[in-house]
């Protein structure tokens, strides 16, 4: 199993998340380095654990479509490659990140305003560099409500994963807003299952609210390919031992 290290950033700063409440985000504090800054926290997971790759959710991007260009570019020059999500509305937002080489886009479905622009993106960034993240609050999509959006319109989780797949999507995250940070699991063990035994080429990465090696352990027997975790890994619960351990 795959574990990726979640680097939430606002002002520029990396947050600790906590049940999609943005409003509350506060700098992280962490057991691995006394700084929150983002190349600080980086360097201490990958000093501590190894992990030289990253999810990134630019929460400056996402809230404010000011994407932080300059830390991005600072993170892949210090050897880091990450999944981003960078609040994309448009295929056409990415473009000022095509010559970046190490990152790979996340399609959200919280701020995409089409499935129409999400096969532009996989489209422009090649199916292995974009990922879909169907993102969940409390079981519910999180969907832009653009009139010209059909992602809208459904209310099934699984409906709007099968529309995604038809784009072209070959790798998705599943992640619940309201499990992030909790520490109570990540709430979409039973998506993921089903998605894992419908499609079973489709790359899953779950996470959200992971507390423990056993919560690791079930995500990977619903399916998961890969785990996001984020606090677990800064306040102790999840140690270098553990992740080392795991299969």
């Amino acid at each position: 199993m795959k574990i990726i290290p979640v680097l939430d950033i606002l002002n520029q700063t990396v947050v600790r998340g906590i049940a999609g409440q943005r409003e509350t985000y506060q700098p992280i504090q962490s057991d691995l380095t006394r700084s929150s800054q983002p190349l600080d926290i980086a360097q201490a997971l990958q000093d501590e654990f190894g992990f030289s790759e990253f999810y990134v959710a630019d929460l400056d991007a996402i809230l404010q479509q000011r994407l932080n260009l300059q830390l991005y570019q600072r993170l892949l020059e210090a050897g880091f490659t990450f999944l981003l999500d960078c609040g994309l509305h448009f295929a056409a937002d990415s473009q000022p990140l095509s010559k970046m080489k190490g990152i790979t886009i996340i399609a959200g479905l919280e701020t995409l305003e089409s499935p129409q622009e999400l096969k532009q993106l996989v489209q422009n960034w090649g199916a292995a560099s974009t990922v879909f993240s169907l993102d969940l609050k409390q079981g519910k999509p999180v969907c832009n409500s653009s009139p010209d959006n059909s992602f809208a319109a459904i209310d099934d989780p699984l409906e709007i994963a099968k529309l995604s797949l038809q784009q072209g999507v070959t790798q998705m995250i599943l992640l619940d807003l309201a499990h992030v940070g909790t520490g109570q699991g990540t709430g979409t063990e039973t998506l993921c299952r089903t998605l894992r035994t419908c499609h079973p080429a489709l790359k899953l990465i779950t996470g959200g609210g992971i507390h423990s090696r056993e919560d690791l352990l079930v995500q990977a027997e619903q399916g998961a390919d890969a785990v996001l975790v984020a606090s677990a890994l800064h306040d102790g619960r999840l140690e270098r031992e553990t992740i080392l351990s795991l299969p």
